[in-house]
């Protein structure tokens, strides 16, 4: 059975194993993990034997702080990236001698260890006056294994209000600004001072069930915390925190402070300010495969790039069709900007039903893909995939192939409500009477937005949208 299932199957199997663990004497000392009678302890790396109060996280070799700063391996090594995470499945094979539930497992025990740690911390430096501040933040995509490098091909720079929940930043603001994809691939914010990672609570994305233990095991639920809860002073030389997208592919971004305006100073308002570099293309391989795949770019790769899930919707690939050529260099700020405003128009993504490509059959007549959920207050959305899309590598235009998503019909929860129009977190909310989806700081904003938000609202008249 799946370890992450929830069938009364695999609880009962969890239940009974919980009754199983028990604490080990390490030392003169009881362990804080709960092993299994069978388990051979020699086995395990010593700092799982340890208390997680006790723990104090290591950088990796190449200067970064990543999974909790729990390094497992020989720093010494030199090895790429790839060869650690294919080493660490390794070692994670054999340390287990028994077949532990998932949740139940020796690191995620330590994880949920360090992770109560790091809450206790976040609550008692939490300060209500941060988030009135605005952020002005850079966001570079890492194309060296090399950490604090200041050079990138892709680079965005935001103003956001401190007051932004972590999980609606990545989905309405950051993602868009970049170019990826909004709900297709997994994501975690990391912190560079200890290791600590963020996610998505619930979420199923595909990337996650193959490579989230080689990213940490687990992380904090985003959405319990702001931008003012986890970033610390500016420091515009050194990232503050991490980025990673597609846990599969890796793309690693650092972020760095660059200022914390005063309140006084501060609008609450979403800005794109500047950037530069285009998005790679959706499951391109991570950075580390990104700046070979673009030195040598011909007509295949062009058409490679067209089809990948951001890209093949866009207006000069529609336009231009087999001429369309990708700028590795270019970017477009005022498409970024749309994308934005786009995002902050809409509901927040549903995390249990991502985006995803798949073949045969009807994903509405069949429930959706495995693992997908639908909650109450969502629909299933089925699409298609139309000439030049290729999700599936060599396999182009396949017949019974569709994409599925499950989108929320209801409108945001205001504790981590945005405005539709300016992105400012909602204190004092309105919203269109007619769709009841859309929210807005204020009448002007509300008036602002009207003629945009017209096209696309549920309501029959503009007199029936005004609140």
């Amino acid at each position: 059975m799946p370890p992450y299932s929830s069938t009364p199957e695999s609880i009962k199997n969890r239940k009974q194993q919980e009754k199983l663990l028990r604490p080990r004497m390490i030392k003169g000392r009881q362990s804080f993990i709960k092993f299994l009678p069978q388990d051979d302890l020699s086995g395990f790396h010593p700092v799982y034997l340890k208390h997680p109060d006790e723990f104090v996280p290591r950088r990796h070799r190449r200067g970064d702080m990543l999974e909790w700063g729990i390094v497992e391996l020989d720093l010494s090594a030199k090895m790429s990236l790839l060869e650690t995470i294919e080493l660490r499945r390794k070692q994670d094979t054999w340390q287990a001698k028994c077949m532990y539930h998932g949740s139940l497992l020796p690191q995620v025990q330590f994880v949920n260890g360090l992770m109560e740690r790091k809450k206790a911390k976040l609550a008692a430096s939490r300060d209500p006056q941060r988030e009135l501040c605005d952020y002005v933040l850079t966001i570079r995509l890492r194309d060296t294994e090399t950490a604090s490098c200041n050079s990138a091909i892709m680079w965005r720079r935001i103003k956001v209000s401190g007051a932004t929940k972590i999980n609606v930043f990545q989905d309405k603001i950051l993602a868009p600004a970049l170019g990826w994809t909004r709900n297709y691939h997994g994501y975690l914010f990391v912190d560079d001072s200890d290791g600590a990672q963020y996610g998505p609570n619930g979420g199923s994305y595909i990337d996650f069930l193959h490579f989230l233990k080689d990213c940490g095991h687990s992380y904090i639920d985003d959405h319990e915390y702001t931008i003012a809860d986890i970033l610390p002073l500016p420091n515009p030389k050194e990232p503050v925190f991490h980025y990673i997208y597609d846990l599969g592919d890796h793309w690693l971004h650092d972020i760095y402070v660059d200022a914390i305006l005063p309140a006084s100073e501060s609008d609450g308002k979403v800005a794109l300010l500047a950037g530069g570099g285009a998005c790679p293309r959706e499951d391109g391989q991570g950075f580390r495969n990104w700046n070979k795949f673009i030195k040598s770019l011909d007509a295949a790769k062009h058409a490679e790039i067209a089809g990948s899930m951001n890209y093949h919707d866009d207006p000069a690939v529609r336009r231009l069709g087999a001429r369309w050529r990708f700028d590795p260099l270019a970017f477009d700020l005022a498409a970024a900007r749309t994308r934005i405003t786009d995002a902050l128009a809409s509901p927040a993504s549903v995390p249990s039903g991502p985006k995803k490509s798949v073949m045969g059959g009807d994903p509405l007549r069949d429930g959706g893909p495995p693992g997908d959920s639908t909650p109450k207050g969502t629909h299933r959305t089925v699409i298609p995939n139309g000439a030049g899309f290729n999700p599936f590598g060599q396999y182009n235009n396949l017949k019974g192939s569709f994409r599925t998503e499950v989108v929320r019909d209801r409108r945001d929860k205001r504790a981590s409500a945005l405005c539709g129009c300016c992105g400012k977190p909602i204190t004092k909310p309105k919203m269109c009477s007619a769709c009841k989806i859309v929210y807005y700081c204020d009448q002007a904003c509300q008036t602002a937005h009207w003629k945009e938000h017209k096209r696309k609202c549920g309501g029959r008249t503009a007199s029936s949208a005004r609140a």
